[in-house]
């Protein structure tokens, strides 16, 4: 079932020039298709709402995380992906420089995700008490204005509470009221959290609350994945995790799913060739899905998903 208010969407006839006032999506040139039933099986192009942010994002992105290449990420663009997803930590912030670079100049026709992050060593407090929460605001703060500076922009569409593993550090009063005020103030457009074992808890817990507008979530037609960095295996209950995505979705929280080709190659049918794509296509097949970010690092890849 479609959630409700992306039927409110679909159903509204708005023109071109109105459907990109309210997001950054598209390139010129790119012909914007609306979301339904059909595109989502179909076309890794078409474009997405991210919840209820009013951001549009095309059904696969870039995941930039595996790239030293400007010119991969411009061609990517150029083939009608708007979704780029890059990160503070990755390659020591070159990542995000990289990413930075490759945009100038197409700044308002892509969607940047980014992320920050608190480790146990940057509050030693816990954020107890006076000196936790200044500790809190001026270690995000720092390396908010760390990632505007490498991507060379004055906003982030959306930034994610990197790698959420601690659930009291995640729902700190203070690391909500930080995000709230970027988002109030414009810096960001909309704040989330992604994380990369099995924590459905969190998901459910933003469920109930409601606070952040995104979820980043690994999800593959194999229920688990092998980090390609760590090598760590993980695996989840996929009945619960797609329970928990379902309500998000239907209370406008936006999806973004990662490691989508970390449970191999997927075969829709016994007859057919199993692929990458494919596999792909099984996690947008799920109509709270936004976008699905999938690490690219050649441009044959990049032919492959679009």
């Amino acid at each position: 079932m479609i959630p409700d208010y992306i039927s409110k969407l679909m159903k509204k006839n708005i023109s071109r020039k109105k459907f990109l006032s309210v997001t950054v999506a598209g390139l010129a040139g790119i012909k914007l298709q609306q979301f339904n039933n059909q595109d989502q099986k179909t076309d890794l192009l078409a474009r997405r709402p991210v919840g209820r942010t009013g951001i549009l994002v095309s059904a696969v992105g870039f995941g930039a995380s595996r790239t030293n290449e400007e010119a991969l990420i411009k061609y990517a663009v150029s083939k009608g992906i708007n979704f780029i997803d890059t990160g503070r930590s990755y390659n020591n912030g070159n990542n995000e420089k990289l990413v930075g670079k490759a945009i100038s100049g197409i700044r308002n026709d892509v969607v940047i995700q980014s992320k920050i992050r608190l480790d146990k060593n940057d509050v030693p407090s816990e954020g107890k008490g006076r000196r936790g929460a200044e500790e809190i605001r001026n270690i995000l703060k720092s390396r908010t204005e760390e990632s505007l500076k490498a991507l060379n922009t004055n906003y982030i569409d959306v930034l994610l509470y990197h790698d959420a593993w601690d659930e009291n550090l995640l729902f700190h009063e203070e690391v909500m009221k930080f995000f709230d005020d970027m988002k109030s103030s414009g810096v960001i457009r909309a704040h989330g959290f992604s994380t990369h074992n099995d924590l459905i808890h969190l998901h459910e817990r933003n469920n109930r609350e409601g606070f952040y507008d995104v979820m980043m979530i690994p999800f593959n037609h194999k229920g688990s994945f092998v980090h390609s960095v760590t090598g760590k295996y993980s695996e989840w209950d996929q009945n619960r995790l797609i329970s928990a995505l379902t309500e998000a979705g239907n209370k406008g929280i936006g999806i973004i799913a990662m490691k989508t080709c970390s449970g191999g190659k997927y075969s829709p049918s016994p007859d057919a060739e199993p692929g990458f794509r494919e596999a792909v296509r099984w996690v947008t097949g799920h109509p709270y899905i936004s976008s699905a970010a999938v690490a690219m690092a050649s441009f044959e890849q990049v032919d492959e998903y679009v």
